[in-house]
């Protein structure tokens, strides 16, 4: 689910990401991404994708989900502050979810790459959809907590 095209692009008053990707125990797939500003705030680029059972993808734009850390884990490595739970709601399909790592400790460091250290690894969900339990598995990449994400990679 992982297909990422260029990070080279941010903008000067964008410091990172969050991107989760989820597949739904209800044979959906979802996969949303929040850019940082500085102020923390979402940029309005962020957005995201729904996949019905049959494959038809849904673009969801940032007015339509809700993403809110809810605790954090502080990596003894880079000292980052990443959120680590996070509490997901899209109101339209009434899908609530809280993300949990499997792992705190999932930070990598591409010293030999990239340059970049972030956390990157799998999650797995637990809510409701449409008033019934539901769960979910998928992975989640945090960036800029560390460093900013430089303008070129």
């Amino acid at each position: 689910m992982d297909h990422e095209f260029g990070s080279a692009e941010l903008g000067k008053d964008l410091v990172g990401w969050d991107w989760f990707c989820l597949q739904l125990d209800d044979q959906r797939e979802l996969m949303l991404y929040h850019l940082r500003r500085t102020d923390g705030s979402a940029d309005p680029a962020s957005s995201g994708t729904l996949i019905d059972r049959d494959g038809r993808g849904h673009h969801l734009t940032v007015s339509e989900f809700t993403l809110e850390p809810i605790s954090y884990w502080t990596s003894q490595t880079s000292h980052a502050r990443y959120p680590q739970r996070w509490r997901l709601s899209i109101p339209a399909q009434q899908l609530s979810f809280e993300l949990v790592p499997l792992m705190a400790d999932q930070e990598l460091s591409t010293t030999r790459s990239t340059q970049v250290t972030y956390w990157e690894g799998a999650i797995e969900a637990t809510g409701s959809i449409q008033g019934r339990a539901a769960r979910a598995q998928g992975y989640m990449e945090l960036t800029g907590y560390a460093e900013r994400i430089p303008n070129k990679l």
